[in-house]
């Protein structure tokens, strides 16, 4: 009797265990690398990363997409890492300090004063799919403002865009082409920023 109920009990906990597939996650990763500039009229001046302005979507781990015009949904099996709205601002981080255009380049964290902020606000970094779910392209849209500290003015601002097609209708194939979207914006505030630094 102890055995039948035994093998009962075993059976009931089989019969309601759910199977959960786990969760991929992905990383925003451009792999891009700054070049140095070989003169700079910033490289006596510290500047600082604001961390960047973006919507709660892209503040959050959950990977989202769009359908048609109106319909926003999250992907059940795709996580970010890192959320967009840090994994940009480390991007953008990265790329400017190798530039070594300026004296300094700071974090928001960071107790230090700096002559310039560079302010970006993430406007768009999401995949889109038509109606019916059959094509597929990402949009990727920067803005970025550099402010001047003691003036606390914008003394330049620039917003980048880029749309690249998805080869595959899946998270994946997503991610691979808001990372191809994403180098090339940091190639072309590469070379604005730059010009500001003539």
């Amino acid at each position: 009797m102890k055995y039948l109920f035994l093998i009962v009990v075993t059976l009931i906990f089989i019969g309601c265990s759910n199977t959960i597939p786990p969760k991929v996650e992905y990383r925003i990763n451009s792999q891009i690398q700054g070049e140095p500039f070989a003169q700079s009229g910033c490289i006596d001046k510290s500047l600082k990363i604001a961390r960047a302005f973006s919507s709660n979507t892209l503040r959050s781990q959950d990977m989202s997409y769009r359908v048609g015009d109106s319909k926003q949904y999250t992907y059940s099996e795709a996580l970010w890492s890192v959320t967009p709205n840090k994994a940009v601002t480390f991007e953008f981080l990265s790329l400017v300090r190798d530039s070594q255009l300026f004296k300094s380049v700071q974090t928001s964290k960071s107790r230090s004063s700096s002559d310039i902020i560079l302010e970006l606000n993430i406007e768009d970094f999401m995949q889109y799919f038509n109606d019916d779910s059959t094509s597929s392209y990402v949009n990727t849209v920067i803005n970025l403002s550099l402010i001047n500290v003691q003036t606390n003015t914008v003394f330049a601002t620039q917003t980048f865009r880029k749309k690249v097609v998805v080869n595959e209708l899946n998270s994946n194939a997503g991610v691979n082409a808001l990372n191809i979207a994403l180098q090339e914006i940091l190639k072309e505030s590469s070379i604005w920023l730059g010009r500001i630094c003539k």
